[in-house]
């Protein structure tokens, strides 16, 4: 813990010598040596193990069931290379020990995690018109205007010839927070209507990518909020 420190004290007290991405791998790689000593006595292996859950034909985790290596941010201290995997049915996130033992952490304490490649982060419901609720969220876009994209699974039953199979239903669905109010992406007229004055232009950027809402939401998304930005001078 001591060199994990001194490593920060450095960086602080002496940033200019080092470059961006220097400073990173500078701290990861300090963290990485101090959480491999630490063992099962580091903060994020504390708390609640995850529950059991039911035996369903498919699983309820983003993108894959296994714990997989990620950048976590907890309690304002950087894991390199924690074991997440982000439980979608009960929106939490589940970090792995040295022991193989599941432990949900606490998601006041979460600050973001890189996950997938996607930028992680816990969103709490506020007052503002049109807020989501709280829980897990993507961040697709961050500058000027922000887009969330929630997640959810959903446990189905289904009773055939006398026997339940259990299974998952996902949902997908896209907040834009522009001017202070939030707003419900459902499809792409839902998008261009919240970005006037520029709908026409933007339908075009759109069209010349040949992106189809259903099939490329993410990135249609993202680039058009980002071509927003630079016509009306954010960027």
């Amino acid at each position: 813990m001591i060199k994990f420190f001194l490593y920060a004290f450095l960086l602080l007290g002496f940033s200019p010598l080092f470059s961006q991405d220097a400073r990173q791998q500078l701290i990861d790689d300090a963290a990485i040596e101090y959480f491999q000593n630490a063992g099962n006595q580091a903060t994020i292996f504390y708390g609640k193990q995850q529950e059991g859950i039911p035996r369903t034909t498919n699983h309820s985790y983003l993108v894959d069931e296994q714990h997989v290596k990620a950048r976590l941010s907890y309690h304002n201290v950087i894991y390199p290379e924690a074991m997440l995997r982000l439980d979608l049915y009960r929106n939490e996130m589940i970090v792995q020990s040295p022991e193989l033992r599941s432990f949900v952490l606490f998601p006041e304490h979460f600050d973001y995690a890189e996950l997938h490649g996607y930028h992680i982060i816990y969103f709490q419901r506020d007052s503002l018109p049109g807020c989501p609720s709280t829980g897990y969220y993507i961040l697709l876009h961050s500058e000027n205007y922000k887009v969330f994209k929630r997640q959810r699974a959903i446990l189905m039953h289904d009773s055939k010839l006398n026997t339940i199979s259990n299974y998952y239903t996902f949902t997908t669905n896209y907040f834009l927070f522009k001017d202070d109010e939030y707003h419900t992406i459902r499809n792409k007229r839902g998008l261009l209507n919240a970005l006037h004055p520029y709908k026409k232009e933007l339908k075009q950027f759109i069209s010349s990518h040949k992106w189809r809402f259903k099939r490329d939401a993410d990135i249609l998304i993202a680039h058009t909020i980002k071509e927003y930005e630079k016509l009306t001078g954010l960027r």
